[in-house]
């Protein structure tokens, strides 16, 4: 998980009028790297593979599904991928909510921001998003929600929050990106939306500073002063 470090900001500077606030899912509204973990540790167990720590897991989560598990079995399987990738999506679509939680301060958010426009913007595969969101309680509380399967570029290319944009008829500079790893960030920057980044998720605090994003949270509850 992140560290406590946080980015130091002239707030009345900062804070900005948005209509749109866009989140990420892994990470940044909820907790989900137990049970993605454990899918993976599952499909190694399989193959005859030691257990991955979850520290290492976490990391990879961000860039997609077929990402993280690449990233989390040694070169050779290739030719096996799609027969393995199927068998670790049927594990996780069975598993996905055993210890997933919402973070703290999440329907709090979501109820203070009621009058804005939200979206979930993730490169979770949107069958697996509506299951999270739809079996802890929130799915309602968003007008949109897309995946990384959705036949457009993931993040960090900008596409999917460029859709976002068009489909909702928000500018730019009135909505937000809020997540907990690079790809966000960097897609939210290249969409031209204001970039927040959440410290408390399955990031590398370093690497997700060093993206340069607007500004940093350490609780969800800290948008309260950044947003109109």
């Amino acid at each position: 998980m992140c560290a406590d470090t946080i980015l130091t900001f002239d707030v009345a500077r900062m804070k900005k009028r948005i209509d749109l606030l866009m989140f990420d899912l892994d990470g940044t509204l909820a907790a989900t790297g137990r049970d993605l973990a454990n899918s993976v540790n599952y499909i190694r167990a399989t193959l005859g593979l030691e257990p991955l720590d979850d520290a290492y897991v976490y990391s990879r989560v961000g860039y997609g599904t077929e990402h993280l598990l690449r990233q989390s079995l040694p070169n050779g399987y290739d030719k096996r991928f799609e027969e393995i990738l199927d068998r670790f999506l049927k594990h996780y679509e069975d598993h996905l909510l055993d210890t997933t939680v919402l973070y703290p301060h999440v329907e709090e958010v979501l109820e203070r921001f009621r009058a804005k426009k939200k979206a979930v913007v993730t490169n979770k595969r949107l069958n697996f998003s509506l299951a999270v969101l739809r079996g802890l309680g929130v799915e309602s509380a968003f007008d949109v929600i897309v995946g990384g399967d959705c036949g457009l570029e993931k993040k960090p290319d900008p596409s999917l929050l460029r859709h976002v944009l068009d489909e909702l008829g928000v500018s730019a500079d009135k909505a937000m990106m809020i997540g907990d790893g690079e790809p966000d960030i960097q897609a939210g920057k290249a969409a031209g939306v204001h970039t927040c980044a959440v410290l408390y998720g399955l990031c590398n605090s370093k690497d997700l500073l060093a993206a340069e994003p607007d500004f940093a949270i350490s609780d969800l509850d800290e948008l309260v002063v950044y947003i109109e």
